[in-house]
């Protein structure tokens, strides 16, 4: 009796030992982006990205207008500290004329820059999302998060390889 409230003793310390002091996993590396090469034109500042296929050229909102230059880059993103100058009404029509699809980084949702009349600030954000691909002739957008909401490199790196295939995908229709 007392070797076998011994060994339930030494197994319980044991099962608390190993799911007690374990680390929650905060991060995730999922598989490299090597679909055909990318050209994305991006208005701030270029993410660090593991893929060698993908190439940044700077932009600025003034670039939007010239629709010659806009056929060059396979999709546009706007980072985070440029979404207010995106949500401007004067910019929605770009987004809706464009044949090439938009990222939105640091919002969940595409709305205020489809709709004139839809505020950033008043729009709901399920705070969810790390950014939302934006593609009008597709008429459809998609939402990426970051694994467990964890904003770290790794995390963000493994979103970015996945909206360089949805950017891929899109560009073969």
């Amino acid at each position: 009796m007392k070797v076998n409230l011994k060994m339930f003793i030494l197994l319980m310390f044991a099962l608390l030992l190993l799911f007690g002091c374990s680390k929650s996993v905060k991060s995730v590396e999922t598989e490299i982006y090597i679909g055909k090469a990318l050209h994305i034109g991006i208005i701030g500042e270029v993410p660090r990205i593991r893929e060698d296929k993908v190439r940044f050229t700077n932009i600025d909102f003034n670039d939007l207008q010239d629709v010659d230059n806009l056929s060059t880059f396979d999709a546009i993103f706007i980072t985070k500290e440029n979404l207010k100058e995106a949500d401007k009404p004067k910019y929605t029509s770009f987004y809706n004329n464009s044949h090439i699809p938009f990222l939105f980084i640091g919002t969940g949702s595409y709305v205020p820059f489809a709709y004139e009349d839809i505020n950033f600030d008043d729009s709901l954000d399920s705070g969810l999302s790390y950014a939302v691909l934006y593609d009008k002739d597709s008429e459809h957008y998609w939402e990426y998060g970051l694994y467990n909401d964890e904003l770290n490199e790794k995390n963000i790196q493994s979103t970015y390889s996945e909206i360089f295939r949805t950017v891929e995908e899109i560009s073969k229709n």
